[in-house]
This record gives structure tokens, sequence and C-alpha cells, in this order.
């Protein structure tokens, strides 16, 4: 970037008007008399109006970097002024996942939404309510016989349950991988289906969160497909 200096007394300098090439900005800058100036008074004089100013382009820089990155401004943060009218957040969770590890990162919202929950409010007995659904290859991590594959995400799901998060089983998905209910973790609920248990939560008020949900999946994957009952 090329930047042109506008006229000054030769033995004093009150400001310079920094002028992209483009015309498309301009920054004011006050600079102060120093012993250094004179080296670009030199460098002005010989080479004329185009002139770099080293010495100001430096603190300078930000103001550039913000007006060729920043031309909307800076975030802010802000939680919900009237969360408290809310007094309840009821939400029911489809879990749906190619690849059963996915639970774990899931698990994760999951425990950001009740961190939150907890700072910002609804600040009432029971503020949050939470079912998730299990109807996809992702099934597999509540069997008993996976527990030792998949140790670190059952003990983390069954200390949401201890908090009162449901953790709902679909009967067709389970059945479609050889488990039945005796075959799972007792923290679980097996219900007639995954679609019935999403459709009686949400007429019951609660919000749908499919957002880590993948796109609907066979029971059985490559990703599970050791891991299913009738696997050798």
């Amino acid at each position: 970037m090329h930047l042109r200096c506008a006229a000054f007394p030769a033995n004093k300098i009150n400001s310079a008007v920094l002028v992209s090439a483009s015309g498309a900005a301009y920054c004011q800058t006050t600079i102060r008399l120093k012993s250094e100036w004179e080296a670009i008074v030199k460098v002005y004089q010989k080479f004329g109006a185009t002139v770099i100013l080293i010495a100001a382009i430096g603190p300078l820089y930000p103001v550039f970097a913000q007006m060729n990155d920043a031309p909307y401004g800076t975030a802010t943060f802000s939680s919900y002024a009237d969360i408290d009218k809310l007094k309840e957040l009821k939400v029911v969770w489809d879990f749906n996942f190619t690849d059963p590890k996915a639970v774990g990162v899931v698990l994760n919202n999951l425990n950001a939404l009740v961190k939150a929950t907890a700072e910002f409010g609804p600040h009432e007995i029971e503020p949050l309510k939470v079912v998730i659904v299990s109807h996809g290859p992702e099934l597999v991590v509540f069997a008993k016989k996976n527990y030792g594959k998949y140790k670190d995400i059952v003990d983390r799901a069954a200390s949401f349950a201890k908090q009162g998060v449901k953790f709902e089983i679909c009967r067709n998905a389970a059945a479609a991988q050889g488990f039945t209910p005796e075959d799972l973790h007792g923290f679980t609920t097996v219900v007639p289906a995954g679609p019935y248990a999403l459709a009686y939560w949400q007429a019951k008020g609660y919000s749908l969160n499919a957002v880590g949900a993948t796109m609907p999946t066979p029971p059985v994957s490559d990703l599970n497909k050791t891991d299913i009952k009738s696997a050798q």
C-alpha cells in the first residue's frame, strides 16, 4: 500500500493525513517532532510526495487491519434477559449417529446446556428437563456387553441420568441389533419406537434438538457391526 503525506512546515509537523492509493479509507494521526523525523523528511524531499512512513505504519497497522478484516464491528456477549419468565427448559434429544463414539461428543453439548442453565437460568427448583432418544447405530453404547469398550461414555451418561436426564432406547433398533431390555444398562428405558418417543415428548412441550444428529441411518453400520449382540 502506498501512502501520501500532506504538506507540512519544514521545522514542525503537527499532523499527517494518510490516504490509501485507492482512496477507500483514510486515517489522520498526530506525530510529534522527534529526531527520527528528520530522516523521514529527507526521504520525503528526495523521493517526492509518495513515501512510506515507516515510523507511523507500525502503530497504525491495527487500524488498517480492522478496516480490512472487521467491517461489521465486534460481537457482544448476551444471555436472555427474560429467561426466568420461561420457568423451565424442556428438550428431547434425537440420537441417531453412524459412529457410536459420537455419543461422547454430543454429551459435551448436553454438559454445556446443563452448565449454561445453572449459570444463566431459569433459576427454579427444576429448571431443565432432558430426554435422550437413541434409535440408531449408537445404541450399542448402552449395551452391557460393550461396557469395556465405551466405559467413559457410559459412565458419563449414567452420571447425567443421576441428574435427571432420561435415556430412552428404540425397541425396534435394539431388536435389529439383537438386544432386548435385559441386555441394556439399567439407567435406560426401552420404548416402542424412536419416532414415537420423539413425537410423544414434543406433544408434551419438549423442543426437539437434532443439531448433533446425522442423517437417518440403519441400526447396523460398519462402525457398530462388531458391537451388536449377534456379532461373533
